[in-house]
């Protein structure tokens, strides 16, 4: 139970200090105090709460449950501004934003290390050591300009971190597509927009106040995370750095208050205005993007995931990190082989995975979670797709043997009929060389739902640049994939060589050398004078 001081307080001045956390603040306006009922726990360490215990006149008492419906005129309309079409909606998906959601997804599974300020950081290499991100903690979020925070007191805020927070750190990626030049200007969400986004509206085991805590510290939780930029040259663009600075912005937090027959406050609602860091100015810039000195990248969320996060985050949270991984991985296109090793080490961390490969009897108990955790994944609507070389029958997991069994009573005796006569059955046990056929085994990619194929779509269907129109007067023909990966390995030069004598990227050497668009003219002459190509 939650307090709340009455019309009695005579603003002594004595509760403020002895509520260890901060619960009780100031009241500008009337000169008094107010509590925060998402901050109040009711000193459960003690018998009586310090700031009752302190109090002469008696002012602290303590706030009953409001009963009916918590609406009210003084609550701002909750109007949809992402997913206005019920399914999907369009979200920043950069690299800041994608490390920044495993930062919250993976918590201590991340390889943390105390830098050299003695502060808890997490470094993520970019282009192979060319440049990095750093990411640390902010100590307080509503500061204009936040501190990072203690490495011991980092350690224990990681491993509180709600794996849910990275579906509010999604909806401001969102949110942020939204608004010209986001690092500039600010974009307002309130409780009831959030409720709606992730369903919560639905829940009826949770009062208002318990719905309200949630999205706050969801959202603190969010805005926590600081980054430090050092991007190199890639392409067109430029190298450039920016300096630790939060990916969200928490300008300001209004509480909406009502007060019942009793004279009590209520809180019935929140709003928070927030802002993007200037990690935006480079990464969702949409004016300097079309000169090709920035990026602006974006991607499509499902809000069908965020549903999934919802429901699922206590029982698979090995699905969840997955789920959040791709969303981000399959953006990119290309080929989207994935190794096991690789999964495991996303869903349970290095630490795990080095555990069962090392403790007799751990890879039993590993295995088992990680094929539950896949099957989930395929009930949520991605089918794994096994590779049949690396990941044959006889080792993939029961449901996925069972998944073609058709559902006719008939059908499915022929069914097995025909797997009895096989020299391998369903039933017959797994291979004792399981776990290490597994650890090496790989994924060819999963069938995609419709919501997530947007995803893929976006990339190829974008609008694509207008390039200048260049002749090329010895060209007697286009060149294909295969022509400059046999001239390139002839010149004995990588596709990262090769890249920079370009100036392009590396990925942009791989697509073209698997034939996934045209070149121009202008790019094909300049392929042509580099690798030495005459027809």
């Amino acid at each position: 139970m939650t307090y709340t001081i009455s019309d009695d307080c005579d603003v002594c001045n004595s509760c403020q200090p002895q509520c260890p956390n901060g619960a009780i603040k100031s009241d500008s306006e009337s000169g008094g105090y107010w509590i925060d009922p998402t901050l109040c726990d009711n000193c459960q360490d003690v018998e009586i709460p310090r700031c009752v215990q302190i109090c002469e006149a008696g002012a602290l008492v303590p706030l009953e449950p409001k009963k009916g419906r918590c609406k009210s005129t003084l609550l701002p309309a909750a109007i949809p501004d992402i997913f206005l079409n019920g399914k999907t909606t369009p979200f920043a998906s950069s690299m800041v934003i994608w490390e920044a959601c495993n930062v919250l997804a993976m918590q201590q599974t991340l390889p943390w290390q105390t830098d050299l300020d003695g502060y808890l950081c997490y470094h993520r290499s970019i282009r192979r050591g060319l440049g990095e991100m750093r990411f640390r903690l902010a100590a307080d979020p509503e500061a204009d300009a936040p501190l990072p925070m203690a490495a011991t007191q980092a350690k224990a805020a990681i491993a509180n971190f709600d794996i849910r927070a990275t579906c509010v750190h999604l909806i401001f990626a969102a949110y942020a597509m939204t608004v010209d030049c986001p690092w500039q200007n600010t974009f307002v969400v309130n409780d009831q927009q959030i409720e709606k986004y992730l369903g919560l509206d639905k829940r009826k085991d949770l009062t208002k106040l318990d719905k309200l805590t949630l999205i706050k510290n969801l959202v603190y939780q969010s805005c926590q995370i600081l980054v430090a930029i050092d991007w190199p040259r890639q392409g067109k663009v430029q190298a450039f750095s920016f300096k630790e600075h939060p990916i969200w912005h928490l300008i300001d937090t209004q509480y909406y208050f009502e007060d019942d027959a009793q004279g009590c406050r209520h809180l019935i609602g929140l709003s928070f205005t927030l802002r993007t860091g200037i990690w935006a100015q480079n990464f969702l810039n949409k004016q300097d993007y079309s000169r090709q000195t920035v990026f602006y990248q974006y991607g499509t969320l499902p809000q069908s995931l965020l549903t999934e996060v919802m429901s699922n985050w206590q029982q698979h949270r090995g699905e969840i990190r997955i789920l959040l991984w791709l969303l981000f991985k399959m953006r990119l296109g290309g080929d989207h082989r994935l190794t096991i090793r690789t999964l495991l080490r996303i869903a349970y961390g290095e630490e795990r995975l080095t555990e069962a490969t090392s403790i007799r009897g751990a890879h039993k108990r590993l295995l088992k979670t990680f094929e539950s955790d896949l099957e989930t994944i395929y009930y949520y609507g991605l089918k794994p797709l096994f590779d049949p070389e690396t990941y044959p029958p006889d080792i993939q997991p029961l449901w996925a043997k069972v998944a073609n069994m058709p559902d006719d009573v008939d059908d499915a005796l022929q069914f097995w009929i025909d797997d009895a006569n096989q020299s391998f059955s369903l039933t017959d046990a797994a291979p004792r060389d399981k776990w290490q056929r597994v650890l090496n085994a790989r994924l060819l990619g999963f069938e995609l739902s419709e919501e997530w194929q947007q995803t893929l779509n976006r990339r190829s269907t974008k609008h694509r640049r207008r390039q200048p129109k260049y002749r090329a007067t010895t060209q007697s023909k286009q060149l294909s994939g295969s022509d400059i990966k046999a001239a390139r390995q002839k010149n004995n030069l990588s596709q990262r060589a090769l890249a920079e004598c370009l100036g392009k990227s590396q990925s942009w050497i791989r697509d073209i050398e698997k034939d996934r668009f045209s070149i121009s003219a202008k790019d094909q002459v300049q392929l042509q004078q580099t690798l030495e190509i005459s027809f």
